[in-house]
């Protein structure tokens, strides 16, 4: 299903079987009553599709039956505010496209499946640092209604407020979140994201979607550049109306990638720390989505009121120029007027090429609050044969018959020691050396093995791929990302000092 939408255009064939009958009630089945008549059931057959008949489905057509499919995996939720806070008593462990059974599904995730609601009432923290808890109840009218706490501590009751008397955002999340946790492979479309949600909430939501719940597919609209740049998508496509007609014209990843960095130039945006009263500054767009999923990983959550933020240009603290204090101050001072209650101010920053005294220096002027990676850049902890086969497999898939972590491993121990990547000096021909991999251009690296391999088809981008190497390193090999886990935890502790 998902592949059929996200195919431009497809083909199969319909065959039909005369003289029998269905001996299982299919998808599309008894859609409609009526006489005996022909039914549709879509059945994968040599990459082709098949229909049975007669049966007793009622003139099922082959539209109607893809529409039953569609309506089984797919979810539309919009802007518009609907009622989802109450709904008559019931039991149901799906959620309608509509979101309208909203409270049925979560009293049965409530009683049956409490594990699975505990951490969507996490997921609900993380986006919201209003929220406390999550309940279902039961009312005197014989209907379920939605309770949101303010605090974990689900007493009294007169402190709790209904999902109706909510605003619009909290109920499309929880509404996301379910169908998130609940779907194997859905395709959930989100309208206008960023019109009911915060930014810093936004973000936080499309962390969640990409990091722990990426087998679904998100079709997002919206008018944001910091949703279509936090959102890391891998298609946009730009709608235009003119006049009574709409037209979808797919954009330039590349070409996006400019606009990224020139939305970047402009400043930053202050409205990333007007909920936060913990703020850490990060090297950039990487680390932003990165630190809170290793953090989530291995620890959990991030404590509420702490935000993961980009600055704008990281070149500039480590300029040999006395502007690094400056920068440090505009910093400081730009967390502080966009939140009087900003607690603390964090920096994390890539070591690059400081020495020792460069280092003690700049931790000086940062009061104490600065941490730098142990290693030159983030991307020098991800240089991982099996991560890396996996991650040129899943864009060339053709290369599957031939590239293994043997064949990576040795065209990383050849190149290793070539000046271009800037550590020939701790090269000893082993690509798990710590000394090395300190000092290597792991992103340069990483780059040019992959255009070799896949003969120049697939460009390997930091801002857009790291995350998908960090997912199959800490899902198959935690072990090799010790110091960064350590790195992440000190730097969440240093936030909450």
């Amino acid at each position: 299903m998902v592949e059929w939408i996200k195919t431009l255009q497809f083909e199969f064939q319909i065959s039909r079987s005369g003289g029998t009958t269905a001996s299982r009630r299919l998808p599309s089945h008894g859609l409609f009553p009526g006489p005996s008549n022909y039914f549709v059931a879509l059945n994968p057959v040599d990459g082709g599709l098949t229909a049975a008949g007669p049966g007793h489905g009622g003139n099922d057509t082959i539209v109607e039956a893809i529409n039953e499919l569609l309506a089984r995996k797919l979810f539309l939720l919009n802007a518009q505010r609907y009622s989802l806070g109450r709904v008559g008593v019931g039991r149901a462990e799906r959620l309608a496209a509509n979101a309208g059974n909203l409270p049925q599904v979560l009293s049965f995730l409530q009683g049956e499946r409490r594990g699975v609601f505990r951490k969507l009432v996490g997921h609900l923290r993380e986006v919201f640092s209003t929220v406390g808890d999550l309940s279902v109840v039961g009312t005197a009218s014989n209907e379920l209604e939605i309770r949101v706490w303010p605090t974990e501590d689900i007493d009294p009751s007169e402190v709790s407020f209904s999902l109706e008397n909510c605003g619009t955002g909290v109920a499309q999340v929880i509404a996301i979140l379910t169908v998130m946790m609940t779907s194997e492979d859905a395709v959930i479309v989100i309208d206008e994201i960023s019109s009911f949600l915060h930014p810093s909430a936004t973000k936080a939501l499309l962390r969640i979607m990409q990091s722990q719940y990426s087998q679904h597919q998100y079709i997002v609209s919206t008018h944001s550049p910091e949703v279509i740049s936090g959102g890391n998508p891998a298609s946009v496509h730009l709608v235009r109306r003119d006049g009574y007609e709409s037209s979808v014209k797919p954009v330039d990843l590349g070409k996006l990638d400019q606009l990224r960095e020139v939305a970047n130039q402009i400043g930053v945006s202050m409205t990333d720390v007007f909920a936060a009263d913990r703020l850490v500054w990060v090297e950039g767009p990487t680390e932003e989505m990165c630190f809170p999923f290793i953090y989530n990983e291995t620890v959990g959550p991030l404590p509420r009121g702490l935000i993961v933020t980009p600055v704008v240009a990281t070149g500039d603290f480590f300029s040999k120029t006395n502007r690094r204090e400056l920068v440090f101050d505009i910093y400081n001072r730009l967390s502080n007027a966009a939140s009087p209650l900003v607690k603390s101010v964090t920096f994390s920053f890539d070591r690059e090429t400081l020495g020792p005294n460069q280092v003690r220096d700049l931790e000086k002027r940062a009061s104490g609050r600065l941490l730098l990676l142990p290693r030159r850049h983030f991307e020098c902890f991800l240089v991982d044969p099996p991560a890396i086969t996996a991650f040129i497999l899943s864009h060339v898939p053709s290369l599957a018959a031939t590239l293994t972590p043997a064949a990576v491993s040795s065209s990383l121990q050849a190149i290793g020691g070539d000046q271009k990547f800037k550590a020939s000096a701790n090269w000893n021909g082993n690509i798990a050396d710590v000394g090395w991999l300190a000092e290597v251009d792991a992103a340069g690296l990483i780059k040019h093995i992959c255009a070799e391999l896949t003969d120049q088809r697939l460009e390997f981008t930091k801002t857009r791929h790291s995350f998908e190497l960090l997912q199959h390193i800490m899902a198959n090999n935690r072990q090799s990302l010790k110091d960064l886990i350590d790195y992440v935890g000190k730097l969440v502790a240093l936030a909450q000092s």
